[in-house]
């Protein structure tokens, strides 16, 4: 399964286009651009175009050695009808990255360096809580600077055949979205909050610590992730998506 096209009259830059963009459509058809040959991103580029796409995932891959980008995907559920779900749900996410990459005019300079990093494993995985996997995911990655993981459970492997439904029904009213956790590795969420929101999961703060997100925002979330908390971002709590109108079921 993958994400429908977006309509040929919606454009991504109508009246700004920033240096980055006009960069890579000025390189030769046959050339595809690099880290090198664009713009390099600075306090100065930053001021004048404060909107310029994936400005701080683009800056730290040019001033830093890390080249490649892309979260740590962590599989919880291993039953039978699991198996087909997953192979639809990666696909789905996959493409659906492309495709906003593509939509940006950035494939061709961020997907040579997009790795995404799939853990799966039935013993240990199995049914793992969020928890369970921010222990594991932390100790994966030891002294690597990676604060974020995506977290796939039977309620997010559910979305992508929801999703595939709606496409099928003729893809009337609002977007069904394929959503996933991004979980942080490094918050302890559990406790009362000092304005008793409702019990998720035994968290009753605002922040829980973790938040659903529809699949297609994975890139600009990536990158934002570079100068704002996941805490800071505009996602409403879950139950809710965000980049989705449906709330998540709750246990």
């Amino acid at each position: 399964m993958r994400p429908l096209p977006k309509p040929p009259w919606m454009r991504r830059y109508r009246r700004i286009v920033p240096s980055i963009i006009t960069s890579i459509r000025n390189h030769p058809e046959a050339v595809a651009p690099t880290l090198e040959s664009i713009p390099q991103i600075d306090e100065s580029l930053v001021a004048t175009e404060p909107f310029s796409p994936f400005s701080s995932l683009i800056r730290d891959m040019q001033e830093t050695e890390f080249k490649r980008w892309g979260f740590v995907i962590f599989r919880s559920v291993y039953t039978e009808e699991s198996q087909t779900q997953w192979g639809s749900y990666i696909e789905f996410f996959e493409a659906a990255v492309e495709s906003e990459l593509k939509f940006m005019e950035l494939r061709t300079l961020l997907e040579p360096h997009l790795e995404w990093t799939i853990m799966e494993d039935c013993e240990t995985l199995n049914n793992a809580s969020k928890e369970q996997v921010r222990d594991k995911f932390s100790q994966w990655v030891s002294e690597r600077s990676i604060e974020y993981c995506v977290y796939v459970d039977q309620k997010c492997l559910d979305t992508v055949d929801q999703s595939a439904a709606w496409v099928e029904a003729g893809a009337e009213g609002h977007k069904r979205a394929v959503v996933c956790v991004m979980l942080n590795g490094k918050c302890e969420p559990r406790g009362r909050g000092r304005n008793g929101f409702p019990s998720i999961e035994g968290c009753t703060k605002e922040y829980t610590g973790w938040i659903y997100t529809g699949v297609q925002g994975i890139p600009e979330l990536y990158n934002s992730l570079f100068h704002e908390e996941l805490e800071e971002q505009d996602s409403p709590r879950p139950p809710g998506v965000m980049l989705g109108r449906d709330l998540m079921p709750i246990d």
